[in-house]
């Protein structure tokens, strides 16, 4: 895959194609996901408007839907980091219209990715990036192993990082379906938007790899126990206190 192919520009002037694009795009999206589950969206006030990392709890192909529809519904472009296995064919003309970033692995453009993250941040766009890096596989819908590429994006341009639960979409779209369910009248998918984690105390950390495990930590505890309010479930003790000392 060539520059050419992969390129994402955050100038205004792309960032006004790509949200008129999005519009378009969101509505049709908003009305397909109407047929399956109706949208409740908790906490959307926490997102600035001047740029922010949006790390994602990744449990069901549609959360992606659900998250995005939840950010642009309310003024937000969301920029996902997504495989560069989509962008190609139709849908990777529609991603990149919509100025979604390419994650290119075991490439030698690999640290593009991160690049156009920053330029999206550094524009005052919401980056969306899911810290697991694929579907959890725990049988109970807790978040499994999380990446440090969220902590490192945050770590290297301070920017804000929202964590993002839902809960929901296990009825509609359970572990192993290949086709989600229809229940639009008598059911919810909610996305909850959590406080910005503070870690300001990593800012000037001597040790940068460390920085980024314990941000990680950070960031995994929250989501779970995010999780476990929105499933109403306790929490495992796994995601308790599992920030490693500094």
């Amino acid at each position: 895959m060539s520059n050419e192919d992969t390129l994402v520009s955050f100038e205004p002037s792309d960032v006004r194609s790509q949200r008129r694009w999005a519009y378009a795009v969101s509505t049709a999206a908003a009305g397909l996901y109407r047929l399956t589950s109706k949208i409740r969206t908790e906490n959307i006030e926490k997102v600035p408007q001047t740029g922010a990392i949006i790390a994602a709890y990744h449990a069901s192909h549609l959360d992606p839907i659900l998250v995005g529809l939840a950010l642009s519904r309310n003024g937000h472009l969301p920029h996902f980091m997504a495989k560069s296995s989509l962008f190609s064919g139709a849908l990777g003309v529609i991603l990149r219209a919509i100025g979604q970033i390419p994650v290119l692995r075991s490439s030698s453009q690999a640290g593009d990715s991160l690049e156009y993250a920053k330029a999206a941040l550094a524009s005052g766009e919401c980056v969306v990036i899911y810290p697991e890096g694929t579907l959890t596989k725990d049988k109970e819908l807790w978040p499994q192993h999380f990446k440090t590429g969220a902590a490192r994006l945050a770590l290297e341009t301070e920017a804000p990082i929202i964590p993002v639960a839902h809960w929901g979409l296990q009825e509609i779209f359970p572990q192993g379906s290949k086709l989600p369910k229809f229940k639009p009248l008598t059911h919810t998918s909610v996305v909850r938007f959590g406080d910005p984690i503070d870690y300001r105390d990593l800012w000037a950390h001597r040790d940068e790899k460390r920085s980024k495990t314990i941000l990680t930590h950070r960031l995994t505890d929250t989501i779970a126990a995010m999780v476990a309010d929105l499933s109403g479930r306790d929490l495992p003790e796994k995601f308790r206190n599992q920030e490693v000392g500094e």
